[in-house]
């Protein structure tokens, strides 16, 4: 596993998803490994800063991301089916609602997840 940066998630198109257990994070890649998706195209990753850029957001420290290269819509929607199931959170959702949660002092909307 490697950390903090992802060639896949530079290039497009990919589906990215944020957890916060390493344990849904490797299930959700074994998941896509037993589907079909191709070892090189699924990569797990850990974030060690507190605020490492994905896509124009910021993942957090102590989160997993799984980054997934997408060839067709089929698979991108086989894929988020996937990630959803082992609780894989949307990188732009997850940012608002850690945002709010710091905002307001509480871990409010911490594990709120999106597909």
């Amino acid at each position: 596993m490697s950390t903090s940066t992802s060639p896949l998630a530079n290039s497009a198109p990919a589906l990215i998803r944020i957890f916060d257990h390493f344990r849904d994070a490797q299930q959700a890649r074994s998941a896509l490994l037993d589907a079909g998706f191709p070892a090189h195209a699924v990569q797990l990753d850990t974030v060690d800063d507190e605020a490492v850029p994905v896509q124009g957001k910021a993942a957090w420290r102590g989160m997993f991301r799984l980054v997934v290269a997408i060839g067709t819509p089929d698979e991108r929607e086989r894929a988020h089916a996937i990630v959803q199931a082992c609780n894989g959170c949307d990188i732009e959702q997850r940012t608002a609602s850690h945002a709010a949660g710091r905002r307001a002092g509480t871990g409010a909307g911490k594990h709120a997840l999106a597909g």
